[in-house]
């Protein structure tokens, strides 16, 4: 009977007040019922704040930060649904049908995100779709004080980043008003969008000098500097907090440089254009405990040959 009952995956729970639960239409549960009989006497079910809710297991945090296998098993009022995303994207845009048709729920990545014990991760989505894991992990953020970073990438087909990826991600930050007029609070927090595009790869001056002019967006993403101190012609400098990164695309630029960044509290990331290897170190040696040096496009380089090669 007990193998018969796993194999069809459907049998009776009964919840605190006595409503009873079978597996969904179609589908089945994740666990044979001895298991999960054993879940319900050591009170592992979760029922909805009410009692009456679907039943979904409970995830400890104590056995995520052991590094146990994570439960597979999430029922809807755990990580929502389909429709559920569906009406999430309506509050941003009224007519979300033709936007984009299999939106992923809030609930949903932000339950995987809990399954994480590091709170400051970087989340990368290759597939960005329409912004959902921004949202959530800016929401997740809010609720336990977290200080995650997220990066999408999409190739943007039929627009799905400039028309709702984009605008989704900047309306969460900023505030907006939701399909029924209510004003929902943003967020806050910064979005930078960049587009990616071919460079030429003979390694000769002139393309070099090209790939430097184009790689600074590129260097701020890789210091996580991006707020504009100085915008010279011959060298820039960006800021977080108390650290910058110092770009210097001339090499005699270094003494304007160099007294721009003595009236600046904090460490840099200086990197100077070469056309071969050099970072000119000799020219930092007064404030070498202030500065790392490094050469580019030499920098970049070294990673397109570690891809590559």
């Amino acid at each position: 009977m007990a193998s018969e009952e796993r194999k069809n995956g459907h049998y009776i729970i009964t919840g605190p007040h006595g409503n009873k639960f079978d597996a969904p239409p179609g589908k089945h549960w994740s666990f044979g019922k001895e298991t999960m009989m054993e879940f319900l006497k050591d009170n592992r079910l979760h029922f909805g704040k009410d009692g009456k809710a679907f039943p979904s297991l409970k995830q400890f945090l104590s056995e995520v930060q052991q590094g146990r296998k994570a439960s597979t098993l999430f029922f809807h009022d755990q990580a929502g649904h389909n429709d559920e995303a569906m009406k999430e994207l309506k509050d941003f845009f009224k007519q979300s049908d033709d936007l984009f048709s299999t939106p992923k729920p809030t609930r949903l990545i932000k339950q995987l995100l809990r399954l994480l014990s590091n709170d400051d991760a970087i989340v990368l989505d290759f597939m960005a779709g329409s912004g959902t894991t921004a949202q959530a992990v800016f929401g997740l953020n809010k609720e336990d004080g977290g200080n995650r970073q997220f990066i999408l990438c999409t190739n943007n087909e039929n627009n799905i980043c400039s028309d709702v990826c984009h605008p989704r991600i900047k309306k969460v930050i900023t505030g907006y008003k939701d399909s029924s007029g209510k004003k929902v609070e943003g967020f806050g927090g910064n979005l930078k969008y960049f587009r990616t595009d071919f460079v030429d790869a003979d390694p000769t001056d002139k393309n070099k000098k090209k790939l430097t002019e184009m790689a600074t967006e590129m260097l701020c993403l890789k210091e996580g500097t991006f707020e504009k101190i100085s915008n010279k012609k011959a060298f820039k400098i960006y800021k977080n907090t108390n650290y910058y990164t110092g770009i210097i695309f001339d090499q005699m630029a270094i003494p304007d440089f160099k007294e721009a960044i003595a009236k600046l509290k904090g460490k840099f990331s200086v990197y100077v254009f070469s056309l071969g290897d050099d970072p000119f170190e000799d020219e930092f040696n007064d404030v070498k405990q202030k500065v790392k040096l490094s050469p580019i496009p030499e920098v970049i380089l070294r990673v397109y040959r570690r891809i590559f090669k």
